[in-house]
């Protein structure tokens, strides 16, 4: 019972985590504060629980002989500790929880994208027979979600209220960060004066566009998902051999000394920067395409 009572309560928060998570991207709250900069990513917890018990594996004490073993004599025993591992996996271990909190923002940014390419394509269509761009931006952003949605219909109801074209874009624009919904803002502010037929061949232009980019971002992921499963896999590899070295006392006895312990660190950290040096090639790829 008290298993199946844990199960429950970690998978109740795991959902409420990834429930935030979805509504933080798609800003649906606003949050300030301590609020605002906390990581709603399950995995992120993960590895600082986990480096925690990296670090308690490394620095727990194994009782060591002073002397060599002689039989039928009691050999005075000593207790050993890997401190210096142990503070370095833990710093370590909290640093890469901290980046990965940091890829939220990438996330939120590929979602306005998606919502931007919806918003488009939704608007082309409905222009097409209803040539007035505030009323078609209104009724093309009725299943555009959060929070291009919420954006779009404060742009609009600014228009309502002011009368002023280019202050409602204007609030959009600011709301909205995104190099194709600029694109299409410089569209609209010319909607109102520029032929029916030039406004709709530059939506056929802006939408050929962002298709193109949606190919190359989508062509890019498959890329970027196998070099990123290679290097977890890698990681994996990695950290199941720190952690087994750790465990067994016989092979953590290496890294008991100072030198041994300088070793370890020497050798993690390489295989660390390598990590970070090839997550970070294909984070930069992914910001381009988006």
């Amino acid at each position: 019972m008290l298993v199946v009572v844990c199960v429950g309560l970690a998978y109740m928060v795991y959902d409420w985590m990834q429930y935030r998570m979805r509504r933080r991207r798609r800003r649906e709250v606003t949050e300030s504060g301590a609020a605002a900069k906390v990581s709603y990513d399950w995995k992120v917890y993960v590895m600082i629980a986990f480096a925690v018990v990296l670090a308690f594996i490394y620095a727990r004490g194994i009782d060591r002989p002073i002397e060599a073993l002689r039989e039928g004599i009691e050999v005075p025993m000593i207790s050993k500790h890997s401190y210096l591992v142990a503070a370095y996996l833990l710093g370590v271990g909290i640093w890469w929880a901290r980046r990965q909190a940091r890829k939220e923002a990438m996330s939120q940014k590929q979602v306005i994208g998606e919502q931007v390419i919806e918003l488009i394509a939704a608007f082309k269509s409905v222009f097409r027979i209803r040539p007035t761009v505030f009323s078609t931006l209104e009724e093309a952003n009725k299943k555009i979600d959060n929070p291009t949605g919420s954006a779009v219909a404060h742009a609009v109801t600014t228009f309502y209220v002011t009368a002023l074209p280019r202050r409602a874009l204007d609030e959009l624009r600011s709301r909205i960060d995104d190099p194709y919904m600029e694109q299409f803002i410089y569209i609209l502010e010319r909607g109102e004066d520029a032929r029916h037929e030039d406004i709709m061949i530059a939506l056929d232009g802006l939408l050929h566009r962002v298709k193109r980019a949606k190919e190359m971002r989508d062509k890019s992921e498959v890329s970027m998902t196998v070099i990123n499963g290679q290097t977890n896999i890698i990681q994996l590899i990695a950290l199941g051999t720190i952690t087994v070295v750790g465990i067994v006392p016989l092979l953590r006895q290496v890294y008991e000394n100072v030198p041994g312990q300088l070793l370890f660190m020497v050798i993690a950290t390489i295989g660390v920067a390598t990590s970070w040096y090839i997550e970070g090639q294909a984070s930069k790829l992914k910001e381009k395409v988006l």
